[in-house]
């Protein structure tokens, strides 16, 4: 009897190893199988210092949640993220802070736990969603808008500034915002979910002809940075370009490797627009790379969709079954997807 046991254990132990070699293995067979420009993506942001997980969650729920019901099982964007060789903790911990910071809010059913975008952070992503799936076609009338700021308490300054500067507001001197359009609407729904609408002063302007368009033209540089965003820009041509011509090439692509590729595309894209402002061309320099980017990014984002898509309804669920399909808006996103 004793022999028996001392072998079940060890041949337990033994099965737990091989076990374990499978696992392993499998995982190593996964990783080989990504092309090497999709598993150069992946390396690039994992060593990213910091990696800023919450912000590539906050893409998958603006560009994927948001469009296929709003509300995702936490083991299915657990699921979605290994495909990004990032683990279960990380992902954790980066939901929690989400919902502390008030981007994500859960529901607990059962066991489970389950995801959406809060109000404020649907919002937030909505105002960027509108510049990065957009076709920037339309002209500028020498139109700015002017913002002072009267009563901001301090618990709330550093959330007015960021929301501003998402919007694409700078500085241009101290307790003075400006912004090279009229976006009256996305100004005024902010400032009503910041509660400050009564502590902001609202001018609209425009350019003179008695003003030096050089001396515009130069405050715009040092406000909005705009050598270093350019060189950002710069960066993610050079990073996406030959991934742009793999999947012109491919007649067919893997959901699993579209959606990667949709998700780093789109978070990468997002974190750049996070610095920049869709300014118009008479304040930038000649040969801009932004418009380069936005063009490049539309292309790949539309080889990509239809695979990427199917991995989202077959592989990730709501809580209730499948993924539903995705909205009508998402078939309309840089134009037209077809």
């Amino acid at each position: 009897m004793y022999h028996y046991e001392k072998t079940t254990i060890q041949d337990q132990t033994l099965a737990c190893t091989i076990a374990q070699n499978v696992f392993m293995v499998g995982n190593m067979m996964r990783a080989v199988a990504k092309p090497i420009l999709v598993q150069r993506l992946i390396d690039d942001f994992s060593q990213r210092r910091p990696m800023r997980t919450t912000s590539l969650i906050t893409t998958i729920f603006g560009d994927v949640v948001s469009q296929h019901g709003n509300t995702i099982w936490l083991g299915s964007l657990v699921k979605a993220m290994a495909q990004l060789d990032i683990n279960e903790r990380l992902v954790r911990t980066s939901v929690f802070r989400l919902v502390k910071e008030g981007w994500l809010e859960s529901e607990r059913v059962g066991r489970r736990s389950f995801y959406r975008f809060t109000p404020y952070g649907s919002n937030e992503y909505q105002r960027a969603a509108r510049r990065i799936y957009a076709l920037n076609d339309h002209h500028w009338q020498g139109q700015w808008k002017l913002l002072v700021p009267q009563d901001i308490p301090d618990s709330q300054r550093e959330q007015f500034r960021r929301s501003l500067h998402w919007q694409g507001y700078r500085a241009i001197a101290a307790g003075t915002y400006a912004m090279p359009w009229d976006e009256q609407h996305t100004l005024g729904q902010a400032l009503e979910e910041l509660e400050a609408t009564d502590k902001v002063l609202v001018f609209d302007a425009c350019s003179s002809a008695l003003g030096s368009k050089q001396l515009v033209k130069k405050l715009v540089a040092q406000c909005w940075q705009l050598e270093e965003v350019a060189e950002h820009y710069q960066e993610f041509l050079a990073r996406y370009q030959p991934l742009r011509k793999w999947v012109v090439r491919k007649q067919t692509l893997e959901p699993e490797i579209a959606f990667i590729v949709r998700t780093l595309l789109i978070h990468d894209y997002r974190r750049i627009l996070l610095q920049d402002t869709p300014l118009p061309d008479e304040l930038l320099p000649v040969a801009w790379p932004g418009a380069a980017a936005h063009t490049l990014t539309a292309q790949i984002y539309k080889a990509v969709a239809q695979a990427s898509n199917s991995y989202i309804v077959k592989q990730l669920e709501p809580g209730d079954g499948p993924m539903p399909s995705a909205d009508a808006s998402f078939w309309n996103r840089f134009g037209r997807i077809n």
